[in-house]
């Protein structure tokens, strides 16, 4: 049995398309917050650019757009306090 030679073109594109795949998987858990929060843009986006990124740069632009989508998408949208209803000082 003769050994499978690979070009280096070829080579590539097998560690981008594993480098996605390993990006997807990584991208499901911001789809996921997303889906679960009622936030499936963001989630939507964060798969997006874990794909992408990984196929490209692999784990050192997938694990961070992972991690900051699902930041973004768990993170909590009323940041201000609300004002007091009533002229009362708080006690």
């Amino acid at each position: 049995m003769e050994p499978y030679q690979l070009t280096t073109r070829e080579a590539l594109l097998w560690v981008m398309l594993i480098n996605a795949v390993i990006g997807f998987g990584l991208g499901l858990i911001p789809l996921l917050f997303g889906y679960f929060n009622k936030k499936l843009r963001l989630g939507l986006i964060g798969i997006a650019v874990a794909t992408v990124g990984g196929a490209i740069l692999g784990i050192f632009i997938s694990i961070p757009a992972t991690i900051i989508f699902t930041w973004l998408v768990a993170r909590k949208t009323g940041g201000t306090a609300a004002a007091p209803k009533d002229d009362q000082p708080q006690i």
